[in-house]
């Protein structure tokens, strides 16, 4: 199964939480895992914000994981998820990286409970 981690996928699975091990379960199988450039930003910032070393764990994201930039056509695709669901930007833009991968969405986000083609983490 092909899937998308959003941000707070990836911060639990470096947490170690109960969650975390779920996250770590798609990291260790045999799926495809694509992330968007944007949750980059995200985890990088929370981390900094922490004061949280950061480098190691987003060089992991990167090695592990396909990176899906932000095109013309995601961009597109987001603004009619923006539009039809009441996203934010940037959870359209995750949500936009998922559809356009054909992958489900792995997150702990609520926003997507309700969405889909994504997996809650809890």
């Amino acid at each position: 199964m092909n899937v998308t981690f959003d941000s707070s996928a990836w911060i639990e699975y470096f947490s170690g939480s109960e969650l975390g091990q779920i996250a770590r379960s798609y990291v260790d199988g045999e799926h495809e895992i694509y992330t968007s450039s944007i949750s980059l930003m995200e985890i990088k910032s929370k981390y900094q914000r922490e004061n949280m070393p950061w480098n190691d764990r987003i060089k992991f994201i990167i090695e592990r994981s396909s990176i899906v930039e932000i095109d013309d056509t995601l961009a597109l695709a987001a603004a009619d998820f923006r539009t039809s669901s009441g996203l934010h930007s940037i959870d359209a833009i995750i949500f936009a990286t998922s559809t356009l991968t054909k992958s489900r969405l792995v997150t702990k986000d609520g926003h997507f409970k309700d969405m889909k083609n994504v997996i809650m983490l809890g």
